[in-house]
């Protein structure tokens, strides 16, 4: 680490980019602190492509010093992250608008998945023609049954920019704000920064 013209310069490379994430920490720190830049210097071809999205990310997040529009940043990045993965993945398998454990479960089978509850009365009102109609990240987070029990699960401490950016209240708006938009949940977090 080199700090230079209000600049903490890291050169990063495939040995070391895990010690580079597990840092985030510190390096937030220090930039916030002195108002400085990070700038992550790539020495190589980065080969985890996970990783390599983290980072990148990590540094724009430490560079964007307003707050709201900071948790903002990683509020999207991280929803186009679990949403690349199950678009990739076909984790849920959705056919005629019914998810593989719902069709795996005849007796308690109705359609659209996890935005259907019957706790809640029913369908979620931000499905709209089978799209929702705000970016929960609360719900993009949740792992029904059927994915736990496959290991897909997006827990909040293997996401960096949700681990090392905020503290445990702040984990605890994102975990817990189902149905509930962007906006709602950026003012919890920065109130509760």
């Amino acid at each position: 680490m080199v700090v230079k013209e209000n600049k903490v310069i890291i050169d990063v490379n495939n040995k070391n980019i895990n010690k580079i994430i597990k840092s985030t920490k510190k390096f937030l720190k220090i930039c916030d602190k002195n108002n400085y830049k990070l700038k992550f210097n790539y020495l190589e071809d980065i080969n985890n492509i996970d990783k390599l999205f983290w980072v990148k990310n990590i540094e724009k997040a430490i560079n964007t010093k307003n707050i709201e529009k900071r948790y903002s940043f990683i509020y999207d990045n991280v929803c186009e992250y679990i949403d690349k993965k199950y678009q990739k993945c076909n984790y849920c398998d959705f056919k005629d608008d019914i998810c593989v454990f719902f069709r795996n479960n005849k007796d308690i089978c109705h359609e659209n998945g996890c935005c259907y509850s019957d706790s809640r009365g029913g369908l979620c009102k931000n499905l709209v023609n089978n799209s929702c109609q705000i970016k929960s990240i609360s719900c993009k987070l949740y792992s029904c049954e059927y994915l736990r029990k496959r290991k897909v699960n997006f827990r909040m401490k293997n996401i960096p920019l949700i681990k090392y950016f905020f503290n445990i209240k702040q984990k605890y708006y994102i975990k817990y704000s189902f149905f509930k938009d962007k906006d709602y949940v950026i003012n919890k977090l920065i109130s509760n920064k």
